[in-house]
C-alpha cells in the first residue's frame, strides 16, 4: 500500500478567506494549543509516555469543557484540534521512546565492554582462553564469525539475515541476553569481548588509545541521548509572539540559574515563531464535497458553509443565489487527474448514496491549511489557502480497487463475528452492528476504475542501491543468478540534463550553512533552507530509480537500511582522510571539514520517494544491510546478491 499526499491551492473570496483565517488563529489554533498543553498535565501522562501513545478517547474528554471557552467552531474543527493533538503526542511519544531505546542500548554496552586488561584481572586467564570461549559462545548461540564469513562477502549478508530471521534476533541482542543469563566469569569476559569486537575475533592486539577514544566517543552519545530525552513538550503555536517577549523580558532582567535554563531561552529567542494556524484535518472523505464550474473544479467542506453563514449575513445571501462552493481548486496538469477522480467519485457517491462504498472513495482525509506568501497588509491576503488530500494508490485501478475491497471485507466480517457472539448487545455495540451490517452489503459494489495491469518483473534481477556523501546515492542493476552487475548508475547518470540541479542543491547547502551561522551569531531567527529544492532533487532520482528498474524488468529493488548509517558514513570519511594524506593532523582537519557534509542530506526523504514509487508501481521493495567498506559501486552489488541469497534461504 502507498499512500500519497498532493496539494493545490484554494482560490476564494475576500471575506471567505478572512473568516476563515479569524477561525482559525482565533479559535482552532489556541483550541490545540490548550489541548496539547492539558494533555501534558494528564495524571496518566507517564504512563502514556511508557506506552508510546495517548488514547484519543483522553483528549476528546479533554476537549469537552474547552468548547465553552472556543464556542462557534463547526464541529469538524473539534474534531481536527483532537486528531491534530493525538499526531502530534503519537509523534513526539515514538521519537521519545527510540531516544530511550538507544540510550539503554548504549548504557547497557559501557556497562558490559570492558578493555583487554581488565577483561584478564576480572577473569584471572589469559586472552587464549578468553578467545577459546568465546568461540564456544559463537557455536552456542549459532552465530557465525566475521573473520569466517568474510572470505565470502556475496553471501555473508544472506548468512546474517538466515541467522537474524530463524533466531528472531540480532547476533548483538543473543550475547547481551547470554551476558545477563551466565554468572560464570569467564563466560562473561569471553561475551563481552565479543560484544567489544562486534562478535568476531580479532586477530591483532587492541589499541589502548583507540578503546579509550572508542569509550569517551559512546559516552558522548548517551549525553546527547540524555539531553534531547529533555526536549520540551509540545506548546503548539505561538501566533501572537507572547511566549517570545516573556522570555526576551526574563533574559534581558534575570540571570540564567544555569546552562540549561540559558540554553533553554536561547532557543526560544532564536526559533522562528510561527506565523500560520494550524490546518483542519478532515479525517472522512466524505467531510469534502466536490463540484464543478464550467471552468474550475470546486470543493466545500462540512461545518465550513454553515459557518460562513452564520458569520456573514452577506455570505448567506451569497450562498442562496449562487449555489456554489467557496472555494476554487486551482493545480498543475499533473494534479488534475488525481482531482478529476475525487470529482468523479463524489458525483457517483451523490447518485447512489444508498448503495456506493464510501470505503472505496479515492480521498482517504484532506486538510485545510494556509501556506505563507510574501508581502505586507493583512493576512489572509498576503498568505493562501492551500488543500493537501492523501490517498491510496492502489485506488486509481480496478485490480487495486478490488484488493483494497477483499481487506476491506475481511475486516468487516471479522468484527461481525466478534459482535454476534452469545452476549448480549449493548446500544452501542448494536448502532457499530448496524453500521457494518452495512458496509459489508456496500462494499459487494465494486466502482467503476480503468484497469491496469500490474507490473511483473523478474525475480533474478534486482537494484541495489548504496548511499555515500560525494554521492547520494549509487544504482546496481544485477543479475543475482549468475553474479552479473548488469550497469552501474551514478547520480550523473540517473538525472542526466538535470544534474545540475544537484550541484544547485550542493551550493545552497554550503550557502545556507554559512548564513545560518552567521545568523546564530547575530541572534536572527531566521534561518534558510533548501527543502524545496531537495525534495524535488530526491523526487527526481526515485524516478530515474524506477525507470532503470523497468528497463531491466527488474523483479525488486534493495534499499539499505539505515540503522548503521552513521557508522557507513563515519569509515567513509575516515578512509578518504587516510587516502588525503599520512599526517594524523591533516587526517582530522579534513575528516572534520568533510564530515559537515554527513547532514545536509536528507537519505530517510530519498528513500521514502524510491519506496513510495516503486509501491505505486508493484515493484517490491527490499531492505539490506549496506557494506560499511568498499567502493558503492560494489557495496550495492553485494546488498542485491545477499538479499536474493536471503530470499532463497527463507523459501527453502
Amino acid at each position: 500500500m502507498s499512500i500519497i499526499t498532493i496539494h493545490c491551492r484554494l482560490v476564494a473570496s475576500e471575506p471567505v478567506r478572512r473568516h476563515l483565517w479569524h477561525l482559525m488563529t482565533e479559535s482552532n489554533t489556541p483550541l490545540v494549543n490548550d489541548l496539547l498543553t492539558q494533555v501534558s498535565q494528564h495524571p496518566d501522562f507517564e504512563t502514556w509516555q511508557r506506552r508510546g501513545t495517548v488514547p484519543e478517547k483522553v483528549v476528546r474528554e479533554l476537549c469537552e469543557p474547552l468548547k465553552a471557552i472556543y464556542p462557534g467552531q463547526p464541529a469538524r474543527c473539534y474534531a481536527s484540534a483532537i486528531l491534530m493533538v493525538t499526531y502530534t503526542y503519537e509523534s513526539w511519544l515514538a521519537l521519545q521512546q527510540n531516544r530511550r531505546r538507544r540510550l539503554d542500548g548504549k548504557q547497557k554496552w559501557l556497562n558490559v565492554v570492558k578493555s583487554d586488561p581488565a577483561l584478564l584481572e576480572l577473569s584471572s586467564t589469559t586472552l587464549e582462553a578468553i578467545k577459546e570461549r568465546a568461540q564456544t559462545v559463537l557455536k552456542q548461540l549459532n552465530i557465525e564469525p566475521e573473520t569466517q564469513a568474510a572470505s565470502n562477502p556475496k553471501k555473508r549478508q544472506a548468512a546474517q539475515q538466515q541467522t537474524q530471521s530463524a533466531n528472531k534476533a540480532s547476533p548483538m541482542t543473543r550475547l547481551f541476553e547470554a551476558y545477563d543469563a551466565t554468572d560464570e566469569t569467564l563466560n562473561r569476559c569471553a561475551i563481552a569481548y565479543l560484544i567489544k569486537n562486534g562478535f568476531k575475533i580479532p586477530e591483532t592486539e587492541e589499541d589502548p588509545e583507540k578503546f579509550a577514544h572508542r569509550l569517551r566517543r559512546k559516552q558522548k552519545e548517551v549525553e546527547q541521548l540524555e539531553a534531547q530525552l529533555q526536549a520540551r513538550l509540545p506548546k503548539g503555536r505561538d501566533l501572537t509572539g507572547e511566549e517570545f517577549m516573556e522570555t526576551l523580558a526574563i533574559a534581558t532582567q534575570q540571570i540564567s540559574e544555569s546552562v540549561a535554563q540559558a540554553r533553554e531561552w536561547q532557543a526560544k529567542l532564536l526559533t522562528r515563531p510561527a506565523s500560520l494556524p494550524y490546518p483542519i484535518i478532515y479525517g472522512s472523505s466524505t467531510d469534502v464535497r466536490w463540484g464543478k464550474t464550467a471552468k474550475r473544479i470546486t470543493v466545500n467542506f462540512s461545518g465550513i458553509d454553515k459557518y460562513l453563514k452564520a458569520t456573514d449575513p452577506d455570505l448567506e445571501a451569497w450562498f442562496k443565489t449562487t449555489k456554489a462552493s467557496p472555494f476554487q481548486v486551482y493545480c498543475d496538469q499533473r494534479q488534475l487527474t488525481f482531482f478529476q477522480r475525487f470529482l468523479d467519485d463524489w458525483q457517483a457517491y451523490q447518485a447512489n448514496k444508498a448503495t456506493y462504498p464510501a470505503g472505496l472513495l479515492t480521498l482517504s482525509s484532506a486538510m485545510l491549511a494556509w501556506r505563507e506568501g510574501e508581502g505586507k497588509g493583512e493576512p489572509w491576503h498576503v498568505n493562501h489557502l492551500a488543500l493537501y488530500c492523501s490517498f491510496d494508490t492502489r485506488l486509481m485501478t480496478a485490480e487495486g480497487t478490488l484488493e483494497v475491497q477483499q481487506e476491506k471485507l475481511a475486516k468487516a466480517t471479522r468484527n461481525q463475528t466478534l459482535e454476534t457472539s452469545d452476549h448480549e448487545l449493548t446500544e452501542h455495540q448494536q448502532k457499530f452492528h448496524q453500521r457494518n451490517t452495512s458496509t459489508l452489503s456496500r462494499l459487494t459494489n465494486l466502482p467503476h476504475r480503468p484497469s491496469q495491469q500490474p507490473y511483473r518483473g523478474k525475480p533474478e534481477i534486482l537494484v541495489g542501491l548504496s548511499l555515500g556523501l560525494a554521492h547520494p546515492v549509487t544504482a546496481a542493476v544485477i543479475n543475482a543468478s549468475t553474479g552479473d552487475a548488469l550497469t552501474y548508475c551514478m547520480p550523473r547518470t540517473l538525472l542526466g540534463d538535470d544534474y545540475h540541479l544537484l550541484n544547485r542543491q550542493r551550493q545552497q547547502q554550503q550557502q545556507h550553512a554559512l548564513q545560518r551561522h552567521k545568523n546564530q551569531r547575530r541572534g536572527v531567527a531566521y534561518q534558510p533552507s533548501e527543502a524545496e529544492l531537495g525534495q524535488y532533487v530526491d523526487r527526481l532520482l526515485a524516478k530515474a530509480i524506477i525507470q532503470l528498474a523497468q528497463t531491466y524488468q527488474a523483479g525488486s529493488i534493495v534499499i539499505p537500511n539505515l540503522t548503521h548509517l552513521q557508522e557507513l558514513l563515519a569509515s567513509e570519511i575516515t578512509a578518504r582522510a587516510e587516502q588525503k594524506s599520512s599526517v594524523v593532523e591533516v587526517q582530522n582537519k579534513y575528516a572534520k571539514e568533510y564530515r559537515q557534509n554527513i547532514h545536509r542530506w536528507s537519505y530517510n526523504r530519498l528513500i521514502e520517494a524510491i519506496r513510495s514509487k516503486a509501491q505505486q508501481l508493484g515493484i517490491t521493495v527490499e531492505s539490506g544491510f549496506q557494506p560499511l567498506q568498499g567502493k558503492l559501486q560494489a557495496q550495492a552489488q553485494e546488498m542485491a546478491i545477499a538479499a536474493y541469497h536471503a530470499r532463497a534461504i527463507a523459501t527453502k
